[in-house]
């Protein structure tokens, strides 16, 4: 039995790999945003499909304290407590798997992808899961992201996980403010 579910996982991680473009982590920008080696120099990723509070000061960070009427001094914490999370979760140096359109960039010149580490797991969804970030539902999502996404907000929320346990207030206004 325990042979078995070897040969699956490496199966498993092997269609991962093949699907994915690999990349290594160069830095944790933010807990939305990672710094990775990709074609051989550094480049900018958002993490697909999620979104989380920003935690330092520039515009959006303007933006979410118009919108929540909170002071930086109330939102930068959750910004912070979300990044710390990713900085533990992933480690510069660390092998990732980039799925999604590689050429295509936001306004920001990030490369939006869903991020999957070697054992699996998705960046976005166990961010969103642990309560430390938001989906987002653009109609260019695919679908089974999207649902994933949502299943593991409505998981995270109702079980008081991340921010929803640590900040649940600030959480709660930064997350019905944003659009």
């Amino acid at each position: 039995m325990k042979t078995l579910l070897s040969v699956y996982l490496l199966l498993f991680s092997s269609l991962l790999i093949a699907a994915g473009t690999q990349v290594e982590l160069v830095k944790v920008e933010d807990a939305d945003t990672l710094v990775v080696k990709l074609d051989g120099r550094e480049d900018r990723i958002q993490l697909l499909g999620m979104d989380a509070p920003e935690d330092t000061q520039n515009p959006k960070l303007k933006v979410d304290m118009a919108r929540t009427g909170l002071t930086a001094g109330e939102l930068l914490p959750l910004g912070h407590e979300a990044t710390e999370y990713l900085r533990a979760l992933v480690k510069p140096g660390d092998m990732l798997l980039l799925s999604g359109d590689l050429k295509k960039r936001d306004r920001y010149g990030r490369i939006g992808a869903e991020v999957t580490m070697t054992n699996g797991l998705s960046i976005n969804t166990t961010l969103v899961a642990a309560g430390y970030a938001r989906p987002l539902k653009p109609e260019t999502l695919p679908q089974e992201l999207r649902d994933r996404l949502q299943q593991a907000w409505l998981q995270a929320r109702e079980q008081k996980l991340g921010l929803w346990a640590s900040q649940p207030a600030a959480f709660q206004a930064w997350v019905k403010a944003q659009k």
